[in-house]
């Protein structure tokens, strides 16, 4: 509903002071009762305050939150390395339940890595190796990368996490990293979450960043402020992390402690539900015609889809879900507005190719054109296979709001049916006035995509 953030780096003199950073705490009381404040005038019922290893490991992080629980009037709970690298696993979980592998959130003082799989937190625990941390420690002449090895040695499970997973990478410095990477190769899809690498090309974009200069990375417009100065080190602790792992994939994480300790906030019933078709309920509750009409679509076009697996039906619930969200717009301006909003909307627990499939469907529902720059990310990201899915599922889309008008009542008594060589629509007694020219047009085009002769039949 509402986010927002300061970089203060009070950890940034932990290592080597044993104290917080004078002008990062200042920095930090000065803007704490501007949420506060926000808190307030919000009317929250319940505000979750949390501390990480900063203010845990501070002489005097206790004093700072004293401060801290003033401005609130709240007390701050102080997580321990434990807790917050179970926290972030958590966190990653609630944006994409199927990972599996390491959970890796990279503060400024430490690193937190967790064995994810199957919806659970495995082996977890704390490392010493935030970039801060890491540029003030002395490393007792051990070059940087052997005392970064050396630390990731103390967990021997790292590997076995990751032998059928992946590095699921959270944190500030990392997400930066992960932007950089998407300038660089021109990625056209400009999402962090779920942004995926192959080990090998994460390992050797890292290796490249991490002999920058924080002069020559300030330098990158795309890179923040108040990243440049750790980004070379978050990249080489990543490409050694990849190396003890033997991590075939790295995928970032939008999600990490604060989402964790909201999810684990959560019913059993409520964690179990699927993020992505939660999320298109609401907002198809907000902005369709029809309330209900995601489901009424869904099974109608049902008959079109039915060899397909588990994860295109779900993509096809949430296509269906969203499908009428655009009724509100410019009708020149539907097919466009519609896919790019899809396609930035924070949906959880897909894919960017799913998203693409998703945001064309509804694209191709509102008769976008099926070529131009518009349709960048798609042609970029999606073969033949996953573009001939949403044509289709589009243009079924399609003829159910031409017949029905938007509303899903009178989809009741009408029918779809496919074999091998014809689309078949059926109509009740009394459902034939629905089908006027538009409808006949639209009906044969879908037939057309699916290489079958179209027939209308009506009861009447």
């Amino acid at each position: 509903m509402f986010n927002e953030r300061v970089t203060c780096g009070i950890g940034r003199d932990v290592a080597a002071t044993g104290k917080l950073h004078p002008e990062g705490v200042a920095t930090a009381l000065a803007n704490l009762p501007r949420f506060a404040a926000i808190v307030r005038a919000m009317d929250i019922d319940d505000t979750v305050l949390v501390a990480t290893a900063a203010s845990r490991e501070a002489t005097d992080g206790a004093d700072f939150l004293v401060q801290v629980e003033a401005i609130f009037g709240l007390r701050v709970t102080q997580l321990d390395g434990e807790q917050e690298a179970r926290l972030a696993a958590v966190g990653v979980i609630s944006g994409l339940p199927s990972a599996r592998g390491i959970a890796a959130d990279l503060g400024g003082g430490s690193l937190e890595l967790a064995c994810i799989a199957d919806g659970k937190v495995g082996d977890h625990g704390s490392l010493p190796l935030g970039p801060l941390r890491l540029a003030a420690v002395d490393h007792q002449g051990i070059p940087l990368a052997g005392y970064i090895d050396a630390q990731l040695g103390q967990f021997d499970w790292i590997g076995d996490a990751v032998a059928d997973g992946a590095v699921h990478a959270v944190g500030g410095a990392w997400r930066a990293l992960a932007r950089l990477h998407m300038v660089q190769t021109k990625y056209p899809l400009r999402v962090i979450h779920n942004y995926q690498m192959s080990g090998r090309e994460a390992a050797e974009f890292c290796h490249v960043v991490s002999g920058l200069s924080a002069s020559s990375l300030s330098r990158i417009s795309v890179v923040p402020k108040a990243r440049a100065p750790i980004l070379s080190t978050a990249a080489l602790v990543m490409e050694h992390l990849i190396m003890a792992s033997g991590a075939e994939t790295v995928s970032f994480s939008a999600n990490g402690i604060r989402e964790g300790s909201q999810y684990e906030a959560l019913d059993a019933d409520t964690q179990a539900a699927d993020p992505l078709i939660v999320a298109c309920e609401q907002l198809a509750a907000r902005e369709s015609r029809s309330l209900g009409s995601g489901t009424a679509l869904f099974n109608w076009v049902g008959r079109l889809f039915e060899d397909e697996d588990t994860g295109l039906c779900r993509l096809r619930r949430a296509a269906c879900l969203l499908a009428d969200i655009g009724w509100h717009e410019h009708p020149d301006y539907r097919a466009e507005q519609v896919y790019f909003r899809i396609l930035r909307l924070p949906l959880m627990a897909l894919s960017h190719v799913e998203k693409t499939m998703i945001a064309l469907a509804v694209f191709r529902r509102y008769s976008g054109a099926r070529r131009g720059a518009t349709l960048r990310v798609a042609n970029a990201l999606l073969g033949q296979e996953e573009t001939d899915w949403s044509r289709r599922l589009g243009a079924a889309l399609r003829l159910a709001e031409t017949l029905t008008g938007g509303n899903s009542v009178l989809l009741q008594g009408t029918q779809l049916r496919l074999d091998a060589e014809r689309l078949t629509l059926s109509l009740a007694a009394g459902q034939a006035d629905l089908c006027g020219d538009l409808v006949r047009t639209r009906f044969g085009a879908l037939a057309k995509l699916f290489d079958v002769t179209g027939v209308i039949e009506s009861n009447d």
